[in-house]
């Protein structure tokens, strides 16, 4: 599970005002963004005017458009009216999303042929680009989708483990990579977000937005967190927990090219799903980003990605396909954000990806740059085509890793300080308002 034009969405929606953690001056965030997506060694410059040249580019994907999970409404009991039937089966990706996501890898595949990361008059070999997904049907077929846009008519492989088994690298904790300290977890978890009824205060106006969508109150109280009683989990509760859930739905729904009667019940234009969108990203606040969390969903994430960026004998395009908790537990290990839009901060869509590329400058230093794409859901829905009058969301992120306002960062340090933060801490640490 799991508005505003590009500018807005570099600037921290902010416009003339002053800029923010996590935004840029609009020229050079443009110019940035397009650069470290499209990764042409002729715009792909310092802020200094050095010329840089792009050797890796790893990217974590969140699969396409699906079907929707069959415990994914969580306000099913007070739903109106029954909610459209998919023609395709519950969790597995769609055609259109298929569709959505080779359109993303064609324009993508522009950029890095340009910038010499994938092969000309050939194709790409496991010296070029490696594709991995976790083993799920959506994820499998995702790789596919993409590898069809990056290489079309070669017989390009989807690595994956056995169907059903799960992937440390996507599947962390359901793998038993690590222990898991319910009481120390639930701790966190209400140090990170203030406690749910915090949570439930600071989402207030999308869950007034979510009941006019159902058309009636959702229900009341603001939940609670408690450890499970084996230790082994935590349940959350809540109307923002309930919420969260159905608020994907609407944006699947939108996504995937439903008709507008059909989406919320002819309720859930674009501006409401923007309107709703914090409560998906809210689910994250809870399960994946606190300080404990975050190391125990995505460490074995971001050590792949670490040795995929840094390594010897790595591929210049390492492609990982998983999961929108996967890429909000990275990002709260970098210490960044990001902002797709029609969508709220840290809300990762189906199809978009969280990146590292390294580069290297003219005086041989190697650094750093975060990087997120995303076809917006505008995009997506319409099957837009990706071109440069048309571009998908692309941002250049600061990478609070390394401070305020880095937007890159020395290769070395981004390994030791990343490697420090996945052991997860001892004490929990207070919530930090990932909203601008």
């Amino acid at each position: 599970m799991r508005q505003n034009s590009l500018i807005n969405s570099l600037t921290g929606g902010f416009r003339r005002k002053p800029l923010k953690h996590g935004a840029m001056p609009i020229r050079r965030a443009i110019r940035l963004a397009v650069c470290a997506l499209m990764l042409a060694p002729v715009c792909a410059q310092a802020h200094r005017g050095a010329p840089e040249r792009v050797e890796r580019v790893v990217l974590i994907y969140r699969h396409g458009v699906r079907a929707p999970l069959d415990d994914e409404n969580g306000l099913a009991a007070i739903e109106p009216a029954p909610m459209p039937v998919w023609s395709t089966p519950e969790s597995q990706l769609t055609p259109h999303g298929a569709q959505a996501l080779t359109l993303l890898a064609r324009y993508q595949r522009q950029g890095w042929l340009h910038a010499g990361l994938l092969p000309k008059g050939r194709c790409p070999d496991r010296r070029d680009l490696i594709i991995w997904t976790n083993t799920v049907s959506r994820t499998i077929a995702s790789g596919q989708a993409l590898a069809e846009g990056l290489a079309p008519g070669c017989d390009l492989a989807v690595g994956h483990l056995p169907t059903g088994q799960h992937d440390p690298i996507f599947e962390q904790m359901e793998a038993g990579a690590d222990d898991f300290d319910a009481r120390q977890a639930t701790a966190d978890v209400i140090a990170y977000t203030g406690g749910l009824d915090a949570l439930t205060r600071r989402h207030r106006a999308s869950l007034t937005a979510m009941a006019h969508i159902i058309g009636r109150d959702l229900p009341p109280g603001p939940g609670a967190i408690t450890p499970d009683a084996d230790g082994r989990g935590f349940s959350a509760s809540g109307p923002v927990i309930d919420a969260s859930g159905t608020a994907q739905i609407f944006l699947l729904q939108y996504m995937e090219g439903m008709a507008p009667g059909q989406i919320g019940w002819g309720r859930a234009d674009a501006a409401a799903i923007a309107a709703v969108s914090p409560l998906h990203a809210a689910l994250f606040d809870v399960y994946d980003r606190s300080p404990c969390l975050a190391p125990r969903t995505a460490a074995v994430l971001a050590r792949r990605m670490l040795s995929a960026l840094l390594d010897p004998d790595q591929p210049r395009l390492t492609l990982l396909v998983g999961h929108d908790n996967n890429i909000a537990a990275l990002a709260a290990l970098l210490d960044t954000r990001f902002r797709v839009p029609g969508l709220a901060w840290n809300d990762p869509p189906p199809g978009g990806a969280l990146g590292l590329a390294l580069i290297r400058r003219a005086d041989g230093r190697r650094v750093v740059r975060a990087i997120y794409v995303a076809a917006t859901p505008d995009q997506v829905r319409a099957l837009r085509v990706l071109d440069a009058r048309h571009r998908p969301a692309e941002a250049s992120l600061i990478i609070g890793l390394c401070g305020r306002a880095a937007h890159t960062c020395p290769a070395d340090v981004v390994r030791h300080r990343l490697l420090a933060r996945l052991s997860p801490p001892d004490k929990p640490a207070p919530h930090k308002d990932s909203a601008p």
